[in-house]
């Protein structure tokens, strides 16, 4: 059609105003009925702790919920602070981490099963944030976050639906899996399983 080929035509031409926002959606909302959610970062304590509400609801409904966070006990904790304005010790991320890890166990309380709500820790810190909700699904979304350096400006966001994106959707969805992949569990229960 013609307007596919003047999409083609203006591919990656795009002006950046256009394209990157200088925060990501209220989450809270994007994920009201989801039965997927996964979320990548280095801390998201405020994410987590915004979107806590909704978090619970969607437990307690079944749904799935997956986490990556940086292992403070690994070499993440120092190049997280290396890469940060706000921090000068290793002490900020700890506790911003294990605040993040409070929150998960007050969800997992109230969690469907041990299964739904999983963390792992990555041993690095991801260069990008991820909320994606209902990933393999047509309706699917997927809001990245692109970390920056020693800056305390907003860091630019996007967000890429799979219905409209589909490369660009395929790789995030895929460099989830791979983040996953690369972290260690964490038990966020006091049951001896796992929950990997």
């Amino acid at each position: 059609t013609t307007l596919e080929r003047l999409a083609a035509k203006e591919s990656g031409k795009v002006a950046a105003e256009r394209f990157l926002s200088r925060r990501l959606p209220a989450l809270d909302t994007e994920i009201v009925t989801a039965t997927d959610i996964a979320l990548v970062g280095v801390t998201l304590t405020r994410t987590v702790r915004d979107m806590l509400p909704a978090l619970d609801r969607r437990l307690r409904s079944g749904a799935r919920v997956r986490v990556l966070l940086i292992d403070t006990d690994s070499q993440a904790n120092v190049e997280a602070v290396s890469r940060s304005r706000k921090a000068d010790t290793a002490d900020f991320y700890r506790h911003r981490v294990a605040s993040t890890v409070d929150l998960l166990r007050v969800l997992a309380s109230s969690a469907a099963s041990i299964s739904t709500l999983q963390l792992r820790m990555l041993p690095f810190v991801p260069t990008f944030g991820l909320c994606i909700v209902d990933g393999d699904e047509g309706h699917g979304r997927i809001h990245v976050e692109i970390y920056q350096h020693r800056t305390l400006e907003p860091n630019p966001s996007f967000s890429l639906h799979a219905d409209r994106d589909g490369y660009w959707y395929g790789l995030f969805r895929g460099q989830f899996e791979t983040l996953w992949e690369c972290g260690g569990p964490l038990t966020l229960t006091q049951d001896a399983h796992a929950t990997s």
